[in-house]
């Protein structure tokens, strides 16, 4: 009676009463809902238990002080004094700054290459399948694999890379991985061989996706095809072009197997970059605090590059 009497007054106040299938396929959702987020709770505690929990323990660990090997180091709590000590150290100093010319030489050199390879597949119009699945041969190789091709290619008495710069008179006497300078830019020239396929298989995705009323719009009032790609396509390619930075250089900040296999951080201490520099920290001279404060700062460095991007990102969306 009092439920008659409730329905009877929402509809005089011209209230809409779902019908008794509507409330109990609202159920059914709720239900299903709950169900999905069951099945994923086995991988959401993976990633808490293999990602958020070595961050937390890093955290902790940095304000202590703790080594397998050196003595007095059992784990006291030191405050901010491995913080202190990371301003103070001249290494790191020097790996941070290796690791910028690294990091923008290669991203730089990837974003160009790849752009003009990509609008150049673009226009391939024969064996284009033939020519993207080559490009995608370097991407799949590991890192490491990569990073012993070129430490062939630039060996001092056999490798290839090394005969061919020395008929040209420009590479070093002792070959390309003899000096700090030219050791920098082998590995710059490995990374870039590496990844500017990334960057050209994304521009020619971004090529395919762009709308054609803009272009033909440019070449009614004669624009060159420069000044098509230059003014009109590059602009709308910006947003692709930015994640492609984007990834690249938060890869990038984080190299190190190629190092390691290409130079080993040398000629003494030339080609030590971040990563480097933290692992011979942490696994080779057993400083897990030092260790541990090096990686945060890192991966805080990491974030703010991410946020910055994202943040250019959506403004240009915004824009749009």
């Amino acid at each position: 009676m009092g439920n008659s009497t409730i329905l009877r007054d929402k509809a005089a106040d011209g209230g809409v009463i779902p019908p008794r299938s509507a409330r109990r396929s609202g159920r059914r959702q709720k239900h299903g809902q709950w169900f999905y987020f069951s099945m994923q709770m086995p991988s959401l505690l993976i990633l808490l238990i293999v990602v958020v929990a070595p961050v937390i323990y890093s955290i902790q660990l940095s304000f202590h002080s703790y080594s397998l090997v050196i003595p007095g180091k059992t784990g006291q709590w030191v405050g901010l004094a491995n913080y202190e000590r990371l301003i103070q150290d001249a290494a790191f100093g020097n790996a941070i700054l290796t690791t910028i010319i690294f990091v923008v030489s290669s991203v730089v050199l990837e974003t160009v290459i790849g752009t003009l390879v990509g609008i150049w597949l673009h226009r391939l119009k024969v064996f284009q399948r033939l020519v993207t699945s080559a490009l995608l041969l370097p991407m799949i190789l590991a890192p490491l694999i990569v990073g012993l091709m070129f430490n062939f290619a630039f060996n001092a008495q056999f490798g290839y890379l090394t005969w061919i710069l020395s008929g040209l008179g420009i590479g070093p006497t002792g070959g390309m991985l003899s000096q700090g300078s030219t050791a920098l830019v082998a590995l710059i020239a490995a990374d870039v061989w590496e990844w500017f396929p990334f960057v050209a298989l994304m521009v020619v995705a971004g090529l395919r996706a762009l709308p054609t009323e803009p272009l033909e719009a440019a070449e009614i009032d004669g624009a060159t095809t420069f000044q098509k790609y230059w003014l009109v396509v590059l602009p709308m390619l910006t947003p692709i072009l930015a994640v492609a930075v984007l990834f690249r250089t938060t890869e990038a900040v984080r190299e190190f197997d190629k190092v390691y296999i290409l130079t080993g951080g040398g000629p003494g201490s030339s080609t030590v970059v971040n990563d480097l520099y933290q692992y011979r920290v942490s696994f080779a001279n057993w400083d897990l605090s030092y260790g541990a404060a090096l990686s945060l700062v890192t991966f805080v460095v990491i974030m703010a590059l991410a946020a910055v991007m994202f943040h250019f990102l959506l403004r240009k969306d915004m824009r749009q």
